[in-house]
């Protein structure tokens, strides 16, 4: 069960979690071997500081698909020192939206890869796709355009809803989070459990 804080030390831990995980892109040359083949962005809470996990969400588009690419990359990303998974999923070709977790994700390939670091293990996840074409039809919000009362707000109910394995309870994930307090001004975890039955 997550440990209730209080917001400063939530909107600090956020802080301190997307300074490293910035350092950790960086460490790890990431972004140079997806620039191999195509064009990478990092998105998500790494991007906007909202932080509560170790947990790094890229996207990368290519100007074509190619899954021969994508597996070409896979060895040089298994060789980072401090890298001990690396998976691959084909969520293109072979789609399984019949599954209640499945339906959500991106038509593309994905790469995801855990580094072991001082701090603990990191997640990396790392979706391609083809340019032109959004992964998502939700645009990452902007912090610099949160108040400090909504990230508070995020980082709470976010803090209250990650289960114990590092994934949100009931299927719900961030997009259902910013959503609930940018878009209808949710700003506790029961009000977001209304919210989120509805």
């Amino acid at each position: 069960m997550p440990i209730r804080q209080t917001d400063e030390k939530l909107l600090k831990r956020a802080e301190e979690l997307k300074k490293e995980s910035h350092r950790i892109i960086d460490e790890l040359g990431i972004f140079n071997i997806l620039k191999k083949i195509s064009e990478p962005y990092l998105i998500g809470s790494a991007e906007n500081g909202l932080m509560v996990g170790r947990d790094i969400d890229i996207e990368s588009y290519m100007d074509k698909f190619d899954i021969d690419k994508v597996l070409d990359l896979l060895k040089g990303l298994a060789l980072i020192p401090t890298i001990q998974k690396v998976q691959f999923n084909n969520f293109r070709e072979l789609r399984q939206d019949y599954l209640k977790t499945r339906r959500r994700f991106p038509h593309g390939y994905y790469i995801g890869l855990r580094s072991i670091q001082p701090s603990g293990v990191w997640k990396i996840d790392i979706w391609f796709g083809e340019k032109g074409i959004p992964l998502s039809d939700y645009k990452t919000p902007d912090s610099s355009k949160i108040t400090k009362k909504q990230k508070a707000a995020i980082l709470r109910i976010k803090n209250l809803w990650l289960a114990k394995e590092g994934g949100y309870k009931d299927e719900v994930n961030s997009i259902d989070i910013y959503k609930a307090v940018l878009e209808h001004g949710i700003m506790d975890e029961d009000n977001f459990r209304a919210y989120i039955k509805k």
